[in-house]
């Protein structure tokens, strides 16, 4: 049960950022080429986002998707600790263009706190 819980929480919030690139797509692509984000994970990454969220709603918590959405998790982290370290004022857009200030470490420390609940959901399922 609290596996489950605990990796609902992280596809919503999954789920959340890729819905939210979809429903204002062309500010999420404006957003991305800011970011020097290449253009076809731009293209990608929406999608996943949404497909991740809901495998981790969804489904009984497994490792292969634990592990995916872990890994994208880790990935949006050193993204974001690149941007800090290089003082980019270009919005974070982690929630599509809802997200309008520069990354700092509280985006990091939501990123980290939903990578202990995914490991949380793996030790108890």
């Amino acid at each position: 049960m609290i596996a489950r819980l605990c990796a609902g929480v992280v596809g919503v919030l999954i789920a959340l950022a890729g819905a939210s690139k979809v429903t204002d797509y062309k500010q999420w692509k404006r957003d991305a080429r800011a970011q020097n984000v290449w253009p076809a994970v731009a293209v990608v990454l929406p999608p996943l986002e949404l497909l991740l969220g809901a495998l981790l709603i969804v489904l009984v918590p497994s490792p292969q998707v634990l592990g995916a959405a872990t890994l994208l998790l880790l990935i949006f982290t050193a993204f974001l600790l690149a941007q800090i370290a290089t003082k980019s004022t270009v919005p974070c857009a982690c929630f599509g263009s809802k997200s309008k200030r520069p990354p700092s470490m509280r985006d990091v420390a939501r990123n980290l706190a939903m990578m202990a609940l995914l490991f949380i959901a793996a030790v108890l399922s």
